[in-house]
């Protein structure tokens, strides 16, 4: 009997416990279901990020992301370069990475009807990019010989796409430039033209083409609006059809923050300036010279994604893509397609 009694005590007292602890863990699975993760936008390094800065500093993404009721809070992760950025994307640790337009299409292709196929989220910035040179007679690429350099940031970067696009039998065809390229960082190439030490011509960037520009020794020789025919997306977002998928509202999230920071961008080019050096200090300039650049550069910010056709174009010429695109709006994010683009 008292072994009996003891029994019942037992479960009376395990009862209660139990169900207590069925409790904590339906209120620990609901507070994690309740628990939204952040989705992380990856960047790297230069005034193409500015929109992503100008947005994440206004609020911007917050404000848009709760107008469109898009669970999770937006946020930027820096990079110190594109391959551990896309490497992150591909293990799914951010939702979404900037490319330039030639590795865009390639990874696309590669991808193509599967989960990882990458869709363009949004445009940043159509920096125009240009060839320059210190030397007078150079008024063309052809002008320059056999054994002149040109100096480009990354073999993979898109002034050599537009290089090999001018490239033809009269200048010496594709194996002569790879000759003549020379990998340098922007603030070296700048030194090395302007005092005539080791390259005959740099394909630059904003905002090393605008200081460069100020030298009087230093011209325009080609750029890549006239190679291109227009203006031609410089860096856009991209994200895996399943990012995409699981986030349809973030890509109209992105694109009116991007935009909205870019109409602040064209109305208070100093605040914009200060909001850049406040994310990535600089030695060489200031408030003043990165207002001056921002104000060259007004028009060339935004969501819109321009030069696709062109450049998938061009690459299926050069038998680098398996599959043509037809039109841009086909690898771009509906919320995309229906704004302005090429």
């Amino acid at each position: 009997m008292r072994a009996l009694a003891a029994l019942l005590c037992a479960l009376i007292c395990v009862a209660p416990c139990a169900a207590q602890a069925q409790g904590k863990d339906e209120s620990s699975r609901r507070e994690r279901q309740n628990t939204v993760a952040d989705i992380a936008i990856g960047v790297g390094h230069g005034i193409g990020f500015l929109p992503l800065y100008v947005a994440q500093d206004q609020g911007l993404f917050d404000k848009h992301a709760r107008a469109a009721g898009l669970r999770g809070k937006v946020v930027l992760r820096r990079f110190s370069n594109a391959a551990p950025m896309r490497q992150a994307l591909a293990r799914g640790e951010i939702a979404a990475a900037a490319y330039g337009l030639t590795p865009f299409l390639l990874a696309r292709d590669a991808n193509r009807r599967t989960p990882k196929e990458l869709v363009a989220v949004a445009g940043l910035t159509t920096l125009p990019l240009v060839l320059l040179t210190a030397r007078p007679n150079v008024k063309a690429l052809s002008d320059l010989g056999p054994a002149d350099k040109i100096a480009v940031p990354m073999l993979t970067a898109p002034q050599v796409t537009y290089l090999r696009m001018r490239t033809n039998p009269s200048f010496g065809g594709r194996e002569r430039l790879r000759g003549q390229l020379v990998v340098l960082p922007h603030q070296d190439a700048l030194e090395k033209l302007v005092t005539g030490s080791g390259i005959a011509a740099y394909f630059s960037s904003p905002p090393f083409t605008q200081i460069a520009l100020q030298d009087p020794k230093v011209h325009a020789v080609d750029s890549s609006d006239a190679i291109m025919g227009g203006k031609t997306s410089f860096l856009v977002l991209a994200s895996p059809a399943s990012v995409v998928a699981a986030h349809p509202r973030l890509p109209a999230v992105l694109a009116k923050a991007i935009d909205e920071a870019s109409g602040l961008i064209r109305k208070d080019p100093r605040r914009a300036a200060t909001i850049w050096l406040k994310r990535e200090p600089s030695d060489t300039l200031d408030a003043r010279m990165v207002e001056g650049v921002l104000r060259d550069l007004k028009d060339d910010f935004g969501s819109g994604v321009f030069g696709i056709e062109a450049t998938a174009g061009h690459l299926s010429r050069d038998n680098r893509l398996k599959e043509g695109v037809t039109s841009w709006k086909d690898v771009v994010a509906p919320a995309i397609a229906a704004g302005q683009g090429s």
